[in-house]
């Protein structure tokens, strides 16, 4: 069987969600280039060749990162979703809703871990760490130091860390959650996805003897065309917690939403809406 290099910084499966069934085209505007294209299937939307490549032990695989996100955040996504949608319907909260913000909680948290800015960012911060380090360095730990850094010879990141683990550790730290669906009001409102699958923010949530550390507090994730979730750690109110609670929202707060993702975006976002795109692109740039 052959084992897949194409790997997705955005799930397919969350791609589908803003792909448009009856015109079989997903919609997609690239900020760099100033410039507005469809693809008619996700498989190559954002995903890059040997993202979740490994080099372990002199060989380079290719499948433990991928098997992680698939067994982790992937395999029961459309379950979750269907789950959300029947919360939304019927507004009973129950086991398996919180299962799945859970589920989708963890999957925000490590939306920006899995892009190519991020992967490239950390590899060169430990190298250029390292290789100062090294300058005064015995002969035996700039060997070391050049095992540690092999990779980079063979693959495009190091790729060191388990999503699945990381997301867990986030998570708990976070504490409670509290989490606020929005829906638009407007039929004719759509959120767009970026090339990352979800907002994340920093606040200082946890004591530690560093009073400086931030950690994950607020995640904002464009589940679909029309749902958007935003989870915030209950440590943010103290005890001025608010309420979890779904809302409809008119069109200007979609449009905040959708304009902080589109600045959030490393280049591109989609939408199932290509006119609803256009126009979001050209009010922005008229106010900007």
């Amino acid at each position: 069987m052959n084992v897949p290099l194409n790997h997705h910084y955005v799930s397919q499966v969350h791609l589908k969600n803003f792909f448009n069934l009856c015109e079989g085209k997903i919609f997609v505007y690239d900020k760099l280039k100033n410039n507005f294209f469809s693809k008619t299937t996700t498989k190559t939307l954002f995903s890059e060749k040997y993202l979740n490549s490994r080099f372990n032990k002199g060989n380079v695989e290719h499948e433990s990162l991928e098997n992680d996100l698939n067994n982790h955040f992937e395999n029961d996504f459309s379950k979750h979703y269907q789950v959300i949608i029947s919360f939304i319907e019927h507004q009973k909260f129950t086991i398996h809703v919180e299962a799945a913000l859970t589920y989708f909680a963890k999957y925000g948290i490590i939306a920006d871990m899995r892009t190519p800015r991020y992967k490239k960012q950390i590899d060169d911060s430990l190298f250029n760490t390292f290789n100062e380090i090294t300058k005064n360095a015995t002969t035996e730990f700039k060997q070391r130091v050049d095992e540690v850094f092999e990779f980079r010879k063979v693959t495009k990141y190091s790729n060191l860390l388990d999503y699945s683990k990381t997301a867990d550790k986030i998570l708990a730290l976070m504490g409670n959650l509290i989490f606020n669906i929005e829906i638009p009001k407007d039929e004719n409102d759509y959120y767009i996805i970026p090339d990352i699958a979800a907002a994340t923010s920093r606040a200082k949530i946890n004591k530690y003897f560093n009073p400086d550390i931030e950690e994950i507090a607020y995640i904002g994730i464009p589940l679909s065309s029309k749902i958007y979730i935003h989870f915030h750690s209950e440590k943010l109110f103290g005890k001025n917690k608010p309420d979890s609670c779904i809302s409809y929202c008119n069109s200007s707060t979609v449009e905040k939403f959708n304009m902080a993702n589109l600045d959030y975006s490393q280049s591109k976002i989609a939408c199932e809406s290509k006119e609803y795109l256009i126009n979001f692109i050209e009010e922005t740039n008229i106010q900007r």
